[in-house]
Protein backbone atom coordinates (compact mmCIF):
# COMPACT_ATOMS: atom_id res chain seq x y z
CA UNK A 1 0.00 0.00 0.00
CA UNK A 2 1.73 3.51 -1.16
CA UNK A 3 0.43 6.46 1.34
CA UNK A 4 -1.94 7.84 -1.16
CA UNK A 5 -3.62 4.30 -1.75
CA UNK A 6 -4.04 5.13 2.19
CA UNK A 7 -4.82 9.01 1.82
CA UNK A 8 -7.64 8.24 -0.60
CA UNK A 9 -9.46 5.92 0.65
CA UNK A 10 -9.67 6.63 3.95
CA UNK A 11 -10.84 10.61 2.55
CA UNK A 12 -13.31 9.24 0.66
CA UNK A 13 -14.89 7.07 3.10
CA UNK A 14 -15.06 10.43 5.77
CA UNK A 15 -16.05 12.76 3.26
CA UNK A 16 -18.73 10.75 1.83
CA UNK A 17 -19.97 9.99 5.02
CA UNK A 18 -20.15 14.01 5.83
CA UNK A 19 -22.02 15.02 2.84
CA UNK A 20 -18.80 16.68 1.35
CA UNK A 21 -17.49 16.48 -2.68
CA UNK A 22 -15.47 13.81 -2.83
CA UNK A 23 -14.12 14.23 -5.83
CA UNK A 24 -13.15 17.85 -4.72
CA UNK A 25 -11.63 16.43 -1.84
CA UNK A 26 -9.49 14.03 -3.36
CA UNK A 27 -8.22 15.51 -5.75
CA UNK A 28 -6.98 18.22 -3.13
CA UNK A 29 -5.46 15.52 -0.93
CA UNK A 30 -3.66 13.71 -4.39
CA UNK A 31 -1.65 17.35 -4.73
CA UNK A 32 -0.88 16.87 -1.21
CA UNK A 33 0.49 13.66 -1.98
CA UNK A 34 2.24 14.44 -4.55
CA UNK A 35 5.49 13.11 -5.09
CA UNK A 36 6.04 11.50 -2.17
CA UNK A 37 2.49 9.69 -1.63
CA UNK A 38 3.63 7.20 -4.14
CA UNK A 39 6.11 5.75 -1.68
CA UNK A 40 5.43 2.05 -0.34
CA UNK A 41 4.29 2.63 3.69
CA UNK A 42 6.48 -0.39 4.27
CA UNK A 43 9.61 1.14 2.85
CA UNK A 44 11.02 2.95 5.83
CA UNK A 45 12.27 6.65 5.66
CA UNK A 46 14.51 8.22 7.70
CA UNK A 47 12.60 10.69 7.87
CA UNK A 48 10.25 11.08 11.37
CA UNK A 49 7.23 12.97 10.52
CA UNK A 50 6.19 15.35 13.46
CA UNK A 51 2.27 14.66 12.27
CA UNK A 52 1.18 12.17 14.27
CA UNK A 53 2.36 10.42 17.58
CA UNK A 54 3.77 7.41 15.85
CA UNK A 55 5.80 9.47 13.11
CA UNK A 56 2.60 8.65 10.17
CA UNK A 57 2.89 11.84 7.89
CA UNK A 58 -0.91 12.08 7.34
CA UNK A 59 -3.34 12.71 9.77
CA UNK A 60 -7.45 12.89 9.33
CA UNK A 61 -9.99 14.57 11.84
CA UNK A 62 -12.99 15.78 12.24
CA UNK A 63 -14.63 19.22 14.05
CA UNK A 64 -18.07 18.87 15.71
CA UNK A 65 -20.33 22.15 16.31
CA UNK A 66 -23.96 23.04 15.83
CA UNK A 67 -23.77 24.12 12.00
CA UNK A 68 -22.15 21.06 11.10
CA UNK A 69 -19.02 18.40 10.72
CA UNK A 70 -16.16 19.84 8.65
CA UNK A 71 -13.53 17.32 7.56
CA UNK A 72 -9.37 17.95 7.91
CA UNK A 73 -6.17 16.12 7.27
CA UNK A 74 -3.03 17.72 7.87
CA UNK A 75 0.35 16.10 6.00
CA UNK A 76 4.13 16.22 5.95
CA UNK A 77 5.13 16.84 2.82
CA UNK A 78 8.16 14.01 3.12
CA UNK A 79 11.41 14.91 1.36
CA UNK A 80 14.12 12.66 -1.25
CA UNK A 81 16.70 13.06 1.20
CA UNK A 82 15.69 12.80 5.26
CA UNK A 83 17.60 16.36 6.03
CA UNK A 84 16.04 19.87 6.58
CA UNK A 85 16.85 21.78 3.59
CA UNK A 86 15.08 19.28 1.63
CA UNK A 87 12.01 19.38 3.58
CA UNK A 88 11.77 22.91 3.17
CA UNK A 89 11.93 22.10 -0.53
CA UNK A 90 9.06 19.55 -0.47
CA UNK A 91 7.56 22.09 1.76
CA UNK A 92 7.54 24.63 -0.64
CA UNK A 93 6.61 22.97 -3.69
CA UNK A 94 3.40 21.67 -2.02
CA UNK A 95 2.58 25.39 -1.05
CA UNK A 96 3.19 26.39 -4.52
CA UNK A 97 1.00 23.48 -5.79
CA UNK A 98 -2.31 24.45 -3.57
CA UNK A 99 -1.96 28.13 -4.67
CA UNK A 100 -1.86 27.56 -8.31
CA UNK A 101 -4.74 24.74 -8.58
CA UNK A 102 -6.72 25.56 -5.90
CA UNK A 103 -6.52 28.88 -4.90
CA UNK A 104 -4.39 29.44 -2.03
CA UNK A 105 -2.73 32.81 -0.74
CA UNK A 106 0.79 32.89 -0.19
CA UNK A 107 1.31 36.31 0.40
CA UNK A 108 1.16 36.08 4.55
CA UNK A 109 3.61 33.51 3.97
CA UNK A 110 5.59 35.02 1.88
CA UNK A 111 6.39 37.77 4.05
CA UNK A 112 8.00 35.73 6.95
CA UNK A 113 9.28 32.74 5.10
CA UNK A 114 12.90 33.51 5.41
CA UNK A 115 12.26 33.56 9.29
CA UNK A 116 10.82 29.56 9.45
CA UNK A 117 12.31 28.73 6.53
CA UNK A 118 16.29 29.38 7.24
CA UNK A 119 18.69 28.65 4.79
CA UNK A 120 21.85 28.52 7.21
CA UNK A 121 21.44 25.64 9.59
CA UNK A 122 17.86 24.61 9.76
CA UNK A 123 16.86 22.34 12.50
CA UNK A 124 13.11 20.24 13.02
CA UNK A 125 9.99 19.92 10.54
CA UNK A 126 9.53 22.31 8.00
CA UNK A 127 6.13 23.33 7.14
CA UNK A 128 3.30 20.97 7.53
CA UNK A 129 0.06 21.46 5.20
CA UNK A 130 -3.70 21.23 6.51
CA UNK A 131 -6.65 21.21 4.41
CA UNK A 132 -10.41 21.94 5.74
CA UNK A 133 -13.52 20.54 3.97
CA UNK A 134 -17.42 21.31 4.71
CA UNK A 135 -20.10 20.33 2.66
CA UNK A 136 -20.98 23.78 1.55
CA UNK A 137 -17.66 25.56 1.42
CA UNK A 138 -14.73 25.52 -1.04
CA UNK A 139 -11.50 24.16 0.96
CA UNK A 140 -9.27 25.90 3.19
CA UNK A 141 -5.53 26.02 3.78
CA UNK A 142 -2.89 26.03 6.27
CA UNK A 143 0.18 25.91 7.38
CA UNK A 144 2.22 24.65 10.96
CA UNK A 145 5.19 26.59 11.02
CA UNK A 146 8.56 25.54 12.91
CA UNK A 147 9.49 28.57 15.96
CA UNK A 148 12.92 26.47 16.42
CA UNK A 149 13.33 25.98 12.48
CA UNK A 150 17.33 27.15 13.47
CA UNK A 151 19.62 28.46 16.51
CA UNK A 152 19.99 31.76 15.17
CA UNK A 153 16.63 32.84 17.43
CA UNK A 154 14.70 31.44 19.85
CA UNK A 155 11.03 30.25 19.16
CA UNK A 156 9.69 33.35 21.16
CA UNK A 157 11.92 35.92 19.19
CA UNK A 158 10.96 34.21 16.16
CA UNK A 159 7.06 33.94 16.48
CA UNK A 160 7.50 37.58 17.63
CA UNK A 161 8.99 38.85 14.89
CA UNK A 162 6.78 36.89 12.37
CA UNK A 163 3.59 38.65 14.18
CA UNK A 164 5.37 42.18 13.50
CA UNK A 165 5.54 41.43 9.97
CA UNK A 166 2.03 40.18 9.41
CA UNK A 167 0.62 43.25 11.72
CA UNK A 168 -0.31 42.17 14.84
CA UNK A 169 2.66 43.72 16.94
CA UNK A 170 0.64 44.75 19.53
CA UNK A 171 -0.75 41.38 20.10
CA UNK A 172 2.45 39.83 21.77
CA UNK A 173 1.52 41.53 24.76
CA UNK A 174 -1.70 39.12 24.94
CA UNK A 175 1.24 36.27 23.74
CA UNK A 176 3.71 36.92 26.32
CA UNK A 177 1.19 37.65 29.22
CA UNK A 178 -0.44 34.25 28.81
CA UNK A 179 3.53 32.70 28.94
CA UNK A 180 3.51 34.36 31.78
CA UNK A 181 5.71 31.49 33.48
CA UNK A 182 8.03 32.00 31.01
CA UNK A 183 8.78 30.38 27.31
CA UNK A 184 10.65 27.42 28.90
CA UNK A 185 7.35 25.84 30.83
CA UNK A 186 5.09 27.70 28.34
CA UNK A 187 6.73 26.47 24.94
CA UNK A 188 5.63 28.02 21.67
CA UNK A 189 5.55 24.88 18.99
CA UNK A 190 3.91 25.99 16.06
CA UNK A 191 2.70 29.15 14.25
CA UNK A 192 0.01 28.94 11.90
CA UNK A 193 -1.37 30.94 9.34
CA UNK A 194 -4.63 30.39 7.05
CA UNK A 195 -3.60 30.16 3.20
CA UNK A 196 -6.28 32.98 2.74
CA UNK A 197 -6.44 36.97 2.78
CA UNK A 198 -9.24 39.21 4.53
CA UNK A 199 -10.06 40.55 7.89
CA UNK A 200 -10.80 36.80 9.12
CA UNK A 201 -7.63 35.42 8.02
CA UNK A 202 -6.17 33.84 11.26
CA UNK A 203 -2.60 33.84 13.28
CA UNK A 204 -2.70 30.74 15.48
CA UNK A 205 0.42 30.72 18.39
CA UNK A 206 0.57 26.74 19.83
CA UNK A 207 1.67 26.75 22.75
CA UNK A 208 2.92 23.22 24.49
CA UNK A 209 2.69 23.33 28.72
CA UNK A 210 4.58 21.53 31.25
CA UNK A 211 3.99 20.89 34.47
CA UNK A 212 0.43 22.61 34.62
CA UNK A 213 -3.11 21.65 35.50
CA UNK A 214 -5.86 21.89 33.47
CA UNK A 215 -7.48 24.17 35.92
CA UNK A 216 -4.60 26.95 35.56
CA UNK A 217 -5.21 26.75 32.20
CA UNK A 218 -8.65 27.41 31.86
CA UNK A 219 -7.45 30.66 34.12
CA UNK A 220 -5.04 31.94 31.59
CA UNK A 221 -7.54 30.96 28.41
CA UNK A 222 -9.98 33.74 29.84
CA UNK A 223 -7.34 36.06 28.26
CA UNK A 224 -9.34 35.50 24.65
CA UNK A 225 -12.15 37.19 23.64
CA UNK A 226 -14.29 33.85 23.95
CA UNK A 227 -14.16 31.66 26.18
CA UNK A 228 -16.35 29.71 28.51
CA UNK A 229 -14.27 29.56 32.62
CA UNK A 230 -14.98 26.54 34.08
CA UNK A 231 -15.32 24.11 30.96
CA UNK A 232 -11.60 22.98 30.56
CA UNK A 233 -11.10 21.05 33.84
CA UNK A 234 -14.52 18.85 33.65
CA UNK A 235 -13.49 18.07 29.72
CA UNK A 236 -9.76 16.78 31.13
CA UNK A 237 -11.06 14.34 33.59
CA UNK A 238 -13.38 12.76 31.49
CA UNK A 239 -11.10 12.34 28.53
CA UNK A 240 -7.77 11.29 30.36
CA UNK A 241 -9.32 9.81 33.49
CA UNK A 242 -7.17 12.27 35.71
CA UNK A 243 -7.03 15.04 37.97
CA UNK A 244 -4.10 17.67 38.10
CA UNK A 245 -1.39 18.06 36.12
CA UNK A 246 -0.83 16.16 33.12
CA UNK A 247 2.86 15.49 33.29
CA UNK A 248 3.25 12.34 30.95
CA UNK A 249 1.85 13.91 27.93
CA UNK A 250 1.71 17.84 28.26
CA UNK A 251 -1.50 19.73 27.34
CA UNK A 252 -1.34 22.03 24.04
CA UNK A 253 -3.33 25.37 23.70
CA UNK A 254 -3.32 28.44 21.04
CA UNK A 255 -4.33 31.32 20.84
CA UNK A 256 -6.07 32.28 17.89
CA UNK A 257 -5.91 36.40 16.28
CA UNK A 258 -7.26 38.29 13.00
CA UNK A 259 -6.58 41.54 12.44
CA UNK A 260 -10.54 42.22 13.19
CA UNK A 261 -10.17 41.77 16.88
CA UNK A 262 -6.80 43.34 16.52
CA UNK A 263 -4.32 42.59 19.84
CA UNK A 264 -7.00 40.20 21.62
CA UNK A 265 -7.29 36.91 20.54
CA UNK A 266 -10.15 35.67 18.97
CA UNK A 267 -10.37 32.57 20.97
CA UNK A 268 -7.88 30.17 22.54
CA UNK A 269 -8.83 26.23 22.15
CA UNK A 270 -7.05 23.43 24.14
CA UNK A 271 -6.05 20.03 23.06
CA UNK A 272 -5.84 17.07 25.39
CA UNK A 273 -3.90 14.65 24.67
CA UNK A 274 -5.51 11.48 24.56
CA UNK A 275 -2.96 8.51 23.41
CA UNK A 276 -1.27 8.18 26.92
CA UNK A 277 -4.11 8.47 28.78
CA UNK A 278 -6.23 5.54 28.52
CA UNK A 279 -5.91 1.69 27.82
CA UNK A 280 -7.57 1.26 24.36
CA UNK A 281 -9.36 3.62 21.77
CA UNK A 282 -11.97 2.03 22.67
CA UNK A 283 -11.97 3.55 25.97
CA UNK A 284 -10.98 7.13 24.64
CA UNK A 285 -14.08 6.43 21.87
CA UNK A 286 -16.44 6.41 25.39
CA UNK A 287 -15.08 9.10 26.84
CA UNK A 288 -15.17 11.33 24.12
CA UNK A 289 -18.95 10.08 23.16
CA UNK A 290 -19.78 11.44 26.79
CA UNK A 291 -18.27 14.67 26.50
CA UNK A 292 -20.12 15.19 23.26
CA UNK A 293 -23.03 14.04 24.63
CA UNK A 294 -23.05 16.69 27.70
CA UNK A 295 -22.56 19.20 24.64
CA UNK A 296 -25.08 18.86 22.46
CA UNK A 297 -22.94 17.57 19.73
CA UNK A 298 -23.27 14.58 16.90
CA UNK A 299 -21.42 11.54 19.11
CA UNK A 300 -23.26 9.31 16.72
CA UNK A 301 -21.58 11.61 14.07
CA UNK A 302 -18.02 11.03 15.54
CA UNK A 303 -18.76 7.07 16.26
CA UNK A 304 -18.87 6.85 12.46
CA UNK A 305 -16.52 8.40 11.38
CA UNK A 306 -14.24 7.10 13.84
CA UNK A 307 -15.17 3.56 12.48
CA UNK A 308 -14.29 4.50 8.81
CA UNK A 309 -10.83 5.89 10.03
CA UNK A 310 -10.10 2.72 12.07
CA UNK A 311 -8.54 -0.05 10.32
CA UNK A 312 -8.66 -2.72 13.56
CA UNK A 313 -10.74 -2.91 16.73
CA UNK A 314 -10.67 -0.14 18.94
CA UNK A 315 -9.45 -2.54 21.75
CA UNK A 316 -6.33 -3.67 19.99
CA UNK A 317 -4.04 -0.51 20.74
CA UNK A 318 -4.22 3.24 21.69
CA UNK A 319 -2.91 4.76 18.90
CA UNK A 320 -5.32 5.97 16.89
CA UNK A 321 -6.66 8.82 18.95
CA UNK A 322 -4.04 11.38 19.38
CA UNK A 323 -5.96 14.66 20.75
CA UNK A 324 -9.17 15.76 21.65
CA UNK A 325 -9.24 20.00 21.43
CA UNK A 326 -12.29 22.28 22.17
CA UNK A 327 -13.09 26.06 22.18
CA UNK A 328 -16.10 28.20 22.25
CA UNK A 329 -17.51 30.16 19.78
CA UNK A 330 -20.44 32.84 20.55
CA UNK A 331 -21.54 30.57 23.15
CA UNK A 332 -21.60 27.53 21.73
CA UNK A 333 -19.11 24.67 21.85
CA UNK A 334 -16.96 23.80 18.89
CA UNK A 335 -15.27 20.25 19.67
CA UNK A 336 -12.92 18.09 16.82
CA UNK A 337 -10.93 14.69 17.46
CA UNK A 338 -7.46 13.77 15.68
CA UNK A 339 -7.17 10.56 14.53
CA UNK A 340 -3.23 9.03 13.47
CA UNK A 341 -3.07 6.97 10.83
CA UNK A 342 -1.44 4.79 13.11
CA UNK A 343 1.36 3.55 10.50
CA UNK A 344 3.73 2.58 12.48
CA UNK A 345 2.98 1.92 15.84
CA UNK A 346 -0.47 1.09 17.74
CA UNK A 347 1.06 1.72 20.91
CA UNK A 348 3.36 4.90 20.65
CA UNK A 349 5.41 6.40 23.32
CA UNK A 350 5.20 9.47 24.82
CA UNK A 351 6.44 12.62 23.04
CA UNK A 352 7.79 15.76 23.76
CA UNK A 353 9.51 15.31 27.25
CA UNK A 354 12.41 17.53 27.33
CA UNK A 355 12.22 21.04 28.33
Amino acid sequence: MTFQDYGIAAATRLLDSAGIDVDEGTRVLRRMLSPWGRRDISEPSAWRSDVCADGSPIEFSAAFSASGVKIRVLVEAIPDEPEPLAAQQSALELTQGLIREFGAVGDRLAAVQDLFLPDAAPAGFAMMHAAIFAPTARPEFKVYLNPAADHSMTGAERTQEAMERLGFGKAWTAVSTYARRGFDLDRIVYFGLDLTDGPEARVKVYFRHYDMSPADLDARMEIAAQHEPGFLGEFCRVLTGRTGELREQPLVSNLTFTSADGHIPESATVYVPLWRYAESDETVRDRITSVMADRGLPGGCYRTLLGLVARRPLSDGRGIHTYASARVHQGRPRLATYWSSELYDRYPPARYQER
